[in-house]
């Protein structure tokens, strides 16, 4: 076997083994140790790998918000509604992706300590990308910058601890922050 498929092949351990505990128990209580041990690889092999549990986080969510990313790029070329509705629709997908891996997400943006942070990620990019647009779509008066920055602002307003928070301790069903966000996104 080829050096590349055998690190293939490690990788495919490591995300089954850690899926499969993450699912079972809760991702904090999951040490990078478990997951090697479940995986069947050693701890070194492990650490090659994902240098860090967020990272590891990363790997797990990243297909999944990259589908999200391509598939509402398609829509937002394609659809014929308006602008409000756009944003309607972008949102409540994104607050289903949030919903879906919240836990994966949230520690994802606790990041690694003085490594590369989400924020700095190409997938942070191509997401902010796309509300960016949401957000020109919406103001089209306002600068490429302006929307940048409200697009940012959008994305930390629902970062894995706001977003948790709302949910779980405010009790906001994720209909009831979709309308809320758009009161304060949409000027109609």
């Amino acid at each position: 076997m080829s050096n590349a498929k055998g690190c293939t092949i490690n990788q495919q351990k490591i995300l089954t083994a850690a899926r499969q505990l993450f699912a079972a128990r809760s991702i904090e209580t999951v040490s990078m140790k478990d997951i090697a041990t479940a995986a069947g690889i050693g701890p070194g092999t492990l650490y090659r790998h994902y240098a860090h549990k967020s990272t590891l986080c990363l790997a797990l969510v990243t297909d999944r918000v990259a589908t999200f990313i391509k598939t509402n790029q398609v829509y937002l070329t394609t659809t014929s509604v308006g602008a409000a509705a756009r944003f309607d629709h972008v949102i409540g997908e994104y607050l289903a992706i949030r919903e879906h891996n919240m836990a994966l997400l949230m520690n994802v943006e606790a990041g690694e300590p003085g490594r590369r942070q989400f924020y700095q990620s190409e997938l942070y990019q191509q997401l902010c990308d796309l509300l960016t647009q949401l957000v020109r779509d919406l103001k089209p008066t306002l600068s490429k910058p302006a929307c940048e920055f409200q697009a940012d602002m959008l994305i930390a307003m629902l970062k894995g601890t706001s977003y948790a928070f709302q949910r779980q301790w405010r009790g906001r069903s994720q209909s009831e922050l979709l309308a809320q966000l758009h009161a304060l996104m949409v000027t109609e």
